[in-house]
């Protein structure tokens, strides 16, 4: 997939969307913890960039009738699909609540699998800030950031195809920050991602942080970006930043610049 041009909307503008957009990704989570076999690291209630739909996805629900929870971010619809990515219900969220977005899911999966799969959507064991009455669908801004997770799928799942140690490359519900994880044998580490923003930082950041993490360091200067110190310790490169470079290739070049040389100064610090 080609880089998309970033900054029709400003990265700093971004906030609500992104809020409200965590709030409907909810339900892919709610569905990942009700039907997807558990796993230890809470990943059945993550998501997947899904580009043929400009969608975040569920895992598979499996079964005779196979299917997946999707949410198109541009509009805030979610799709109900099969394996093959053909869509076969759909509910645009505008004005509804999160009660009736879980509701419709649960019907829509109960549908499609024939009564296999007929249960009340399950809330996953942790609860995100800022609930809000009613979903609202703010186009240009989902828009914009669809076009934030389309890259950062596209450039994370090109270094996990390229490091034989990455896991796969997975959105979190909880932060909905879209991520791989480089492992460097015994427990070291180190995660690569980007955050559409968070309480500390108010607009899309790419990190790549490591662990252990090495405060007793002195902190190498970056190529590209800076050293975060607060909260979280790691490298962290602002959406501000990117959006500054240019045009889409540019764009593209300062990002695979920045997480090089943060991978390479995170490896040198754990000594891995």
């Amino acid at each position: 997939m080609e880089w998309a041009h970033l900054g029709a909307v400003a990265p700093g503008a971004l906030g609500a969307a992104r809020a409200m957009l965590h709030q409907a990704g909810q339900v892919i989570a709610s569905a990942g913890e009700t039907f997807v076999p558990r796993q230890p690291d809470t990943s059945h209630t993550a998501l997947v960039w899904m580009e043929s739909h400009r969608a975040l996805a569920g895992f598979e629900i499996s079964g005779r009738w196979p299917c997946r929870l999707a949410l198109r971010v541009p509009d805030l619809t979610l799709l109900l699909v099969d394996r093959q990515g053909a869509p076969h219900d759909a509910l645009a969220l505008e004005g509804k609540t999160l009660a009736d977005a879980k509701r419709w899911a649960a019907e829509a999966i109960r549908s499609y699998t024939h009564g296999e799969h007929a249960r009340a959507l399950v809330q996953p064991g942790f609860e995100i800030p800022g609930r809000v009455d009613r979903l609202a669908a703010p186009g240009p801004e989902l828009a914009e950031l669809a076009r934030w997770y389309a890259n950062a799928d596209a450039e994370l799942s090109i270094l996990a195809l390229r490091t034989p140690s990455a896991g796969p490359v997975l959105c979190w519900p909880h932060h909905f920050d879209i991520a791989t994880l480089l492992s460097l044998g015994g427990d070291k580490s180190v995660g690569v991602g980007l955050s559409p923003r968070d309480d500390g930082i108010a607009e899309p950041y790419v990190y790549v942080n490591h662990h252990p993490a090495q405060r007793d360091h002195t902190l190498p200067p970056l190529d590209v970006g800076a050293w975060n110190t607060s909260g979280w310790l790691g490298a962290l490169l602002r959406g501000s930043e990117l959006v500054a470079a240019g045009d889409a290739r540019a764009q593209q070049e300062l990002w695979r610049r920045f997480v090089a040389n943060a991978v390479a100064t995170s490896r040198a610090l754990l000594g891995a």
